[in-house]
């Protein structure tokens, strides 16, 4: 490999490594959810109520996140991104499954 052809590649980033894993958890936890609803049927009613909105914002915003969205807006860009939608799959999940 030349230095022209070194300083034509694009580096790899650690954000696409988290793109994928955002992408991937989004898209196994959406299928499980849609094929085997029978997934909450341990969890109570009062439980899958208040934790499946933020398991499904947070299944929303890693597809979204691992697609490679990227909104104009600063405070639309501090939502989607991989802390946030990693917050949200864990505190829904969490509300869904432990209580």
């Amino acid at each position: 490999m030349t230095l022209a052809e070194a300083k034509g590649r694009k580096p790899w980033r650690a954000s696409s490594l988290s793109r994928a894993s955002a992408l991937a958890v989004a898209g196994a936890t959406s299928l499980a959810l849609t094929l085997d609803p029978y997934i909450l049927s341990r969890a109570s009613s009062a439980s899958r109520h208040e934790g499946l909105p933020l398991l499904m914002l947070g299944v929303s915003n890693a597809f979204a996140y691992g697609l490679g969205f990227r909104p104009a807006g600063r405070l639309m860009r501090a939502f989607i991104s991989p802390a946030a939608a990693w917050a949200l799959l864990v505190a829904g999940a969490a509300l869904v499954f432990v209580r």
